[in-house]
């Protein structure tokens, strides 16, 4: 269960709540609620920098002002090491006396070094908070006469309207900067570079090559998420029936069929390699381990996918979720490629999509990781029209 805490490792009340009615209780994953908690956390990193009580704030009458609230936002639309440039200059601060205005200015604009995250992240915490503080404002009544509580009622409102406002506007990329799978001449290249005993294998020992290469199938094979395949259990992977189970999952568990050829892999992985760890180191069950038989993090997963960039020259985007992308482009062009009897409906195939994937059946998400395939099937309709157009230009009239 994730928890926010303060500086002293005590649970902090009114967050804790919230994620737990709103969040925990509806079956979010940890995950969800692990980022929500992290933006409301700075929220009262904020307040600490203000020397403001935040919990007190949010059960007072007064509430927030509009001023806090668009102070608040800027601190929210700042990364992480800004923020706390600003927390310890405010811990840090002597009082001094001011006596032209001259002073303050330059100081506040230069004196920090200060850095804005992206767009969609700013909007995300400020939603975020936003949402908490009107979770809070409808459940605390202000202890007032009703005319006083209706005026009370009506500036928090204000205030709240005032912050989601300040959501910096995010603006959809072209389709051709959009997020795609991977072209298949670099599916290739990759194929090739966790092949074990390539010379385009970057990595040394026999236990790496091979535990690569069967992390790089499933991912390959199932649109498995990297949360999902590091917490895959050697029992989870059938080797009769082809299958394997994912249980921890940021959606929705499932059951997922793989190739014979990587259960057979699997299979020569466990006995030649993962036994040999001492049964103490791997008692925890994990399939993926180092090669002492820790449990492999998500920084080691993503640190084989820079190495096979690195040693292959490769783009940034090649990563095990371009591969979950890719997944979805090969399943476009597999239903594309079979006959007008076989093809069924688009509804049928948006819900195998999206149980494969693990979203929910009512879940959009199949447009956003189907983009490779929706492209080029659109610029090859539009190049075959333009074609068309051209060559009915030119015939003799």
């Amino acid at each position: 269960m994730v928890v926010l805490v303060d500086n002293e490792g005590q649970p902090l009340f009114l967050p804790n709540v919230y994620t737990t009615l709103r969040y925990r209780d509806v079956g979010s994953a940890a995950t969800t609620i692990e980022k929500v908690l992290r933006s409301i956390g700075m929220a009262y990193l904020w307040a600490f920098a203000r020397k403001l009580d935040l919990h007190q704030a949010l059960c007072s009458e007064e509430f927030l002002s509009i001023e806090q609230c668009e102070d608040l936002a800027f601190f929210l639309r700042l990364d992480r090491a800004a923020q706390d440039r600003i927390v310890a200059q405010s811990v840090n601060s002597k009082v001094e006396k001011i006596t032209r205005l001259e002073q303050v200015r330059p100081r506040a604009s230069l004196s920090l070094p200060r850095t804005m995250i992206s767009p969609v992240e700013g909007s995300f915490r400020i939603r975020t908070v936003a949402n908490f503080l009107q979770f809070n404002h409808e459940r605390i009544k202000p202890n007032a006469s009703a005319k006083l509580q209706q005026n009370l009622t009506s500036a928090r409102e204000v205030a709240i309207v005032n912050l989601r406002a300040l959501e910096p506007r995010t603006v959809s990329s072209d389709d051709g900067d959009a997020l795609e799978g991977l072209g298949e001449d670099v599916m290739r290249v990759l194929d090739d570079a966790f092949t074990p005993g390539s010379k385009s294998n970057p990595f040394q020992s026999s236990f790496h090559q091979h535990r690569n290469s069967l992390m790089y199938w499933l991912f390959s094979e199932t649109a498995m998420r990297r949360s999902e395949l590091r917490y895959l259990r050697v029992e989870d992977i059938d080797h009769a029936s082809n299958r394997v189970k994912v249980r921890v999952s940021k959606t929705i568990a499932r059951t997922l069929p793989i190739s014979e050829r990587s259960s057979n892999e699997f299979h020569s992985f466990i006995m030649t390699y993962w036994a040999k760890i001492p049964v103490k180191a791997r008692r925890h069950g994990y399939l993926f381990t180092t090669a002492e038989g820790g449990h492999i993090s998500l920084g080691a997963i993503n640190l084989i996918f820079r190495e096979v960039r690195r040693k292959m020259c490769l783009p940034d985007d090649v990563s095990p979720h371009a591969l979950r992308r890719t997944w979805n482009d090969r399943l476009s062009r597999k239903i594309d490629a079979l006959s007008p009897e076989q093809r069924m409906k688009p509804e049928a195939e948006k819900q195998i999509r999206n149980r494969i994937n693990g979203w929910a059946k009512n879940s959009n998400m199949t447009e956003r990781y189907a983009r490779r395939h929706i492209r080029e099937k659109a610029d090859r309709i539009a190049e075959e029209l333009a074609n068309n157009i051209r060559d009915k230009e030119e015939r003799p009239r």
